[in-house]
């Protein structure tokens, strides 16, 4: 995941030469466009599941409704992928967390908590910040985003604590990935036609099911070459953001996403949300890629016809792969905008 979203903004990046940047600050991003004022720009660890673990917390009215975003992964940090959402934080307090075993929270732990990172232990890290951050913002409920691997966490916390949640929305969402890497093969296949490389690893590997993680890892690989590129630059983009250089990932962040997913991969694989629930008293959202071949947007639209809930929308982004939320990043935002921002107005007090 981490390379996929590098790839991403370094492809963005190529659009504008870098100049120095105005601010930057202590999380491993930088920005331009500070917080307004009567903002929050706050950054601590909070005491979850019995270990300290990083939260950022950013927005620039703290009247505008929370929206926490379970990163994808498992292991990926989005804290450095920050500036390029600034726009968010005219519209939501948005609160990125570095879940146990990622970013910020593994260098302060490493390796010692291994035993612990599990995905019932993360969830319920989950429902202890969200709790969190309901004192701390004085909210009622907030939004619960999932992504991908948080696509899981996301629906058993809405699933085991509906209260504390105004609406959840899935996007790259998981339902069975074993099932939706499978059901991916044909169209890849067709994808691979113009590339040699692609089709011969493809081809050799046959259509499923497969006996082994490693086919399962052929298909996620080729899945991030050959899903559709990230739009272009805006020009908020260009006059913001892009005017910084690279930054610096720190270590830690490539050594908690390697950790986390050597302890995580077999357990997601075994993850079925139809059968965890298909009912809901949490208003659901689903932002899919039109064409994401790794959660594979068929079976969710599978999974959504299923869904009872008090309300529940499924919403294609057109030319969208797995990673619609970075790559279609004004579509998404105007989403969120129209159909989830009222929700969480809704129950905002």
């Amino acid at each position: 995941m981490r390379l996929v979203v590098l790839e991403v903004i370094a492809v963005l990046m190529l659009a504008c030469a870098p100049l120095p940047a105005t601010a930057q600050d202590n999380l491993g991003g930088t920005t331009s466009a500070a917080p307004v004022a009567a903002g929050i720009h706050e950054a601590m660890y909070v005491r979850a599941g019995g270990i300290d673990q990083w939260v950022q917390i950013r927005g620039d009215d703290p009247a505008n409704p929370v929206l926490l975003w379970i990163n994808g992964g498992p292991g990926s940090s989005t804290i450095p992928d920050t500036p390029m959402f600034r726009s968010w934080e005219r519209h939501f307090t948005l609160v990125m967390w570095d879940q146990r075993g990622e970013g910020k929270t593994y260098e302060r732990h490493g390796e010692s908590i291994e035993k612990t990172v599990t995905i019932p232990q993360m969830a319920a890290d989950g429902i202890e910040v969200t709790q969190f951050l309901l004192r701390h913002l004085h909210k009622q409920k907030i939004i619960l985003l999932g992504h991908s691997w948080g696509s899981i966490l996301g629906i058993r916390m809405i699933h085991a604590a509906p209260q504390l949640f105004s609406v959840y929305v899935g996007t790259g969402q998981v339902t069975s990935l074993p099932r939706q890497l499978e059901a991916a093969y044909p169209t890849l296949l067709e994808l691979a036609q113009s590339n040699m490389d692609a089709m011969q690893e493809l081809s050799a590997i046959g259509p499923p099911p497969w006996p082994s993680r490693a086919q399962y890892d052929t298909i996620e690989r080729w899945e991030g070459e050959l899903e559709p590129p990230s739009d272009p630059p805006t020009a908020e983009d260009e006059r913001t953001w892009m005017q910084l250089p690279m930054p610096d990932f720190p270590q830690y962040l490539d050594d908690g996403e390697e950790f986390s997913n050597r302890l995580l991969t077999a357990a997601m694989d075994k993850e079925d949300m139809p059968a965890l629930a298909s009912a809901f008293s949490v208003p659901i959202v689903f932002i899919q890629g039109q064409v994401d071949l790794l959660t594979t947007t068929a079976l969710v639209r599978d999974y959504f016809n299923r869904i009872e809930a008090p309300s529940k929308q499924l919403i294609e982004v057109p030319k969208a792969g797995h990673n619609a939320i970075f790559t279609r990043r004004e579509p998404f935002l105007a989403q969120l905008l129209e159909v989830v921002r009222p929700l969480g107005l809704k129950h905002d007090h």
